[in-house]
């Protein structure tokens, strides 16, 4: 797979079985136990009956830093100098491409223990690119992954990076438009 670059544009046949999440629900299905729902969370979508809610996530954004409810992450965020800011911070692209990093590196291991490969060395990389056309407030975000997976064969490799692309929720998000909902309070 080195140096190779590939667009998944559908679904693999030979995908295997199995829910289509993976963060926080990766290590719950690998020993078989399932976080209990509760039906409050059941309920959050009305047009999302199919899908369980498993965690949510909540973080807050002011005064130039990010935290998330229970203290876990505790930053300050700048924008960074090649955006006309002052750096000497983090900033949205670089928690994003973590996120990113992280959650499909978990939907790998999800996938990769499903068919008995192990993938303790794999990495994955992530970078998110800020993009913007002509004069207007027109911004996109784009990313790139590399997934390095050492000692396993290079089709079984793609195989595995192709399912957890598929299974991964960020990649499904980029893919087919995360579902937003705007609140003012």
């Amino acid at each position: 797979m080195s140096g190779e670059v590939w667009r998944s544009t559908h679904l693999p046949s030979d995908r295997a079985p199995g829910p289509d999440y993976s963060g926080p629900g990766v290590e719950a299905e690998l020993t078989g136990r399932l976080p209990e729902t509760r039906p409050e969370r059941q309920a959050a979508h009305e047009d999302d009956d199919a899908y369980d809610d498993l965690y949510t996530a909540r973080a807050s954004s002011a005064l130039g830093k990010v935290a998330s409810d229970d203290g876990m992450l505790d930053v300050r965020v700048k924008a960074p100098d090649e955006l006309g800011g002052p750096g000497g911070a983090t900033n949205p692209e670089q928690l994003l491409a973590a996120a990113y990093a992280s959650c499909f590196h978990n939907s790998l291991t999800l996938v990769a223990g499903r068919q008995g490969v192990r993938t303790v060395d794999a990495t994955v990389d992530t970078s998110v690119t800020l993009r913007k056309r002509g004069v207007a407030d027109d911004y996109r975000i784009a990313t790139d992954l590399t997934v390095r997976l050492p000692g396993v064969e290079p089709e079984t490799a793609r195989r595995l990076v192709e399912q957890a692309h598929w299974e991964c929720p960020y990649s499904r998000a980029f893919m087919q438009g995360a579902e937003v909902h705007l609140h003012l309070a």
